[in-house]
This record gives C-alpha cells, structure tokens and sequence, in this order.
C-alpha cells in the first residue's frame, strides 16, 4: 500500500502521510533524511521534518535521533548547524564518526564485507524521509537512494561506477519500517546540484520502498524503467511495482528531467 498526499498544508500533509506509523513506546527511532548537500532546496525540508518529530514524540520514545553521514565536501555536522538542526531536539548523528565492525552481509550485490556502524543495532524502528528530486546520474533519487547517504564513507564516489547495486545494498544493510517522500516542493532538472525547485505538494509514503518510489515516478512522468537502480531492487525483491494506492496520484506536468536523458 501506498499513500499518495496532495496537499498544500505541509503539517495536515504530514500528519496524514504517517497515519500508519506505529511505534512501541521506549523505542529508539532513527529518522533518515536527505540533507548532504547544502541546498535546502535539494534537501528534506526542515519544517516537514519538525512536524515528524512532533508527532514522533507522542509515541513516548527513548530515544530520537536523525542519522547522516559525512561528504567529500564538509562534515555533516557544518550541514547540521547551517541548516539549524540543533532546533529538532534530538540527537544528531554523524554516522561517518561512529564505531563500526566489520561484517559479511548476506545477499549483497557489491558488498562482500561492509564497516557496519554498530549504532544502528540499539534502533528499534527507522523511518527514511527522502526528498523527491532528479539525478543526473540516476535520473531520479527518492526513497531507495537516500539510504545511501548511511554509507559511512565520506568519499562516496567512488562507488559511481557501481551505483545500482550500491543503492541496493544500502537497502540491504539500512532497511527501514517506513519511507516518506518529500515532494511538497520538489527538484526537476539538473538535480540535485543544479536542479529547479518545483512545488508539487506532494508527499507519498509507505512501507515499500520501490512501490513509494514508482508512484513517484509515475506522478511526475517519469518512465520507471528508465530508472535502473529501482528496476534491480525491485528485481532483486526489495519491494514491487504491483501496488494498491491509497490516495489519487495527480498528474503533474512541466517536470524536467536531466539532460542526460
């Protein structure tokens, strides 16, 4: 199932994106937005994000923390305080300055040993919120990139070559208990460093990564199977393409994609 929000009201928006959410009392939560680079327009936006913690607080966790982890460019941290995230109330996590193991995760694509940050085995649930936006490398990124960003080395280019499966395995080794897609105002075109804003408000959410990310392509045009990263995840079993939608997906036109295409 899929939840398909349109809306311009971003907390009635978001408080009826997360209607499913469910989380035990005394839990430690994990939320994981997008925010590595120092665009807010590229980025999860802050107020949404207010709103999720709020609403998270009524379940009485343990603990909330938001988890990222560092570039090439900066420390997340730098990213942290230009964007006022000391302002969440909540621990901020720098996944690239956490101990790590090393493990042999089972069923990777490109992983055969991963620095496994041993954070995230005291986390009860996870909640992914992405942003809705394009790539020029992989024409779209929401739900399924964003778990990229827990990879806990800064230089992640060096994976460039090997993307797909890369993205897959993030999904492997960080799954999470429900995806939120930030597409209130969304990027379009050269995205994510030289994109242009668009306001779609829309949010789309879910239990089901590659469903969340589909029903966004389809609402903004996009051909899914020109998106080889959501293809292999969903071939791979990481979520379907055969989906019940709660919700009427609008047709929203005048997206751009990169030029790449």
């Amino acid at each position: 199932m899929v939840l398909v929000i349109h809306e311009k009201d971003k907390k009635n928006a978001l408080t009826k994106a997360v209607t499913d959410l469910s989380i035990e009392r005394g839990s430690t939560v994990a939320i994981k937005p997008n925010v590595s680079i120092q665009r807010r327009e590229a980025c999860t936006d802050f107020e949404l994000l207010t709103y999720l913690v709020e609403y998270i607080k009524e379940f009485s966790p343990k603990k909330i923390v938001i988890t990222e982890s560092d570039t090439y460019l900066r420390s997340i941290r730098e990213t942290y305080d230009v964007f006022d995230y000391q302002l969440l109330d909540v621990e901020l996590i720098n996944v690239s300055e956490e101990r790590c193991i090393t493990v042999w995760p089972e069923n990777t694509l490109f992983f055969r040993s991963f620095s496994y940050p041993v954070l995230f085995k005291d986390i009860d649930y996870v909640i992914s919120f992405a942003k809705l936006k394009t790539h020029i490398l992989t024409v779209y990124t929401g739900a399924l990139k964003n778990q990229y960003g827990l990879l806990p080395f800064p230089d992640k280019r060096v994976f460039h070559r090997h993307l797909d499966k890369v993205i897959v395995d993030s999904n492997v080794i960080f799954p999470c208990d429900f995806y939120i897609l930030d597409g209130i105002v969304a990027m379009h075109g050269e995205g994510p460093l030289d994109g242009d804003t668009i306001e779609l408000n829309l949010l789309i959410s879910g239990e089901d990564p590659v469903a969340v990310d589909h029903c966004a392509c389809t609402a903004v045009g996009i051909n899914p199977g020109v998106v080889s990263h959501l293809v292999l995840a969903e071939q791979y079993g990481l979520g379907t393409f055969d989906y019940e939608v709660e919700g009427v997906i609008p047709d929203i036109r005048g997206f751009d994609l990169p030029d790449v295409m």
